[in-house]
């Protein structure tokens, strides 16, 4: 009896090891697990699609690929290891080792290649979204191979600035894996396992789809609670960023010094951004009330046209207490 519970002991103290050996990893080092299959049929491919975590918080997404891109034997399959970022949006490539990837008459890529490749992926507006297959290649211009007993069509010139010379079908077809639907497979996943953890690390991403994507998930409770992050976060976006946040925030359920500090960044931003800000005050009473005074302190940063639509908005309101201000100003803009 000693010895068999002795050895269930042990059991338990094996399994036990075993799973904290799998639920944690050493301190800043990336291990990524399956999340979830992908498959898509155009190019008869179904890959895992790996979740990588850092500390045991997710940092994105990884795939290594084996996938045929032709229909013919002058392609070799593509081996590669692609990255997405925790919104499904694709982070870069690497090759696997021992397996290049190869274009045309089985040649190697180049650097030149491999550069202009990412830059093919990276570019989500590609015309590569709206080909097909069969309008990659010119098939009324032959082009026979050095290597093997086949031949294959031209690219059309209309193609060729979109692609890798010589790797037309390996571009389509990691183009749209890069791209396509498993970037909404991913988001998914994401937001159903681990946005509560993430949502920080997507707000401070540099890719402002990512951002975007985070931002809205965001109740109108949240753009109030995270005021102060996304202060920070507007001037260091692009205008489609900044833009969205002022469109969002709850302005008329900001304190006196969370206006003041509005202002004082808006007054930073881009054009875009201020129109929007601007277009938001003279919409509602109470807030052109509440931000005529601090938007006029900093007038001068406000360009022209601006600074006239920002009056006359004001003056349509019919605000009493700052009647004078605008007929100074705008009777000294038609001076001019």
């Amino acid at each position: 009896m000693i010895r068999i519970f002795d050895y269930c002991i042990f059991l338990m103290f094996c399994l036990l090891l075993f799973l904290f050996a799998a639920t944690n990893q050493p301190d800043g080092q990336v291990t990524c697990r399956k999340a979830f299959v992908y498959k898509t049929d155009e190019f008869a491919v179904a890959n895992s699609i790996n979740v990588c975590l850092k500390n045991n918080v997710p940092v994105g997404y990884e795939a290594k690929l084996n996938m045929a891109v032709c229909d013919d034997k002058l392609c070799a399959n593509v081996y590669l290891k692609m990255n997405w970022d925790l919104a499904g949006n694709f982070a870069g490539f690497d090759t696997l080792p021992g397996k290049p990837l190869t274009k045309f008459d089985h040649k190697r890529f180049t650097d030149a290649d491999y550069q202009k490749l990412d830059q093919i992926l990276k570019d989500r507006n590609s015309m590569l979204r709206v080909l097909s297959k069969n309008e990659l290649v010119d098939k009324s211009v032959v082009v026979k191979s050095a290597t093997v007993d086949a031949v294959t069509g031209a690219t059309p010139a209309t193609v060729k600035k979109s692609v890798v010379d010589g790797a037309v079908y390996s571009s389509y077809a990691l183009w749209h894996v890069a791209n396509d639907a498993v970037r909404d497979s991913i988001r998914a996943f994401t937001l159903r396992n681990y946005f509560g953890e993430i949502v920080f690390s997507l707000i401070d991403s540099g890719n402002f789809e990512t951002q975007i994507f985070a931002l809205k998930q965001f109740s109108v409770n949240d753009f109030k609670q995270q005021f102060d992050r996304l202060l920070i976060v507007m001037p260091k976006s692009s205008p489609v960023v900044s833009a969205y946040i002022i469109s969002k925030l709850p302005l008329a359920k900001l304190n006196r010094k969370q206006q003041e500090e509005l202002v004082s960044v808006v007054s930073g931003l881009d054009g875009y951004s201020k129109s929007i800000f601007i277009d938001r005050i003279i919409a509602e009473r109470e807030l052109a009330v509440a931000f005529f005074p601090l938007v006029s302190e900093r007038f001068q940063l406000f360009d022209e046209r601006l600074q006239n639509k920002f009056m006359r908005g004001i003056q349509k309101l019919e605000i009493q207490e700052f009647k004078e201000q605008i007929k100074f100003y705008l009777g000294t803009t038609n001076e001019q």
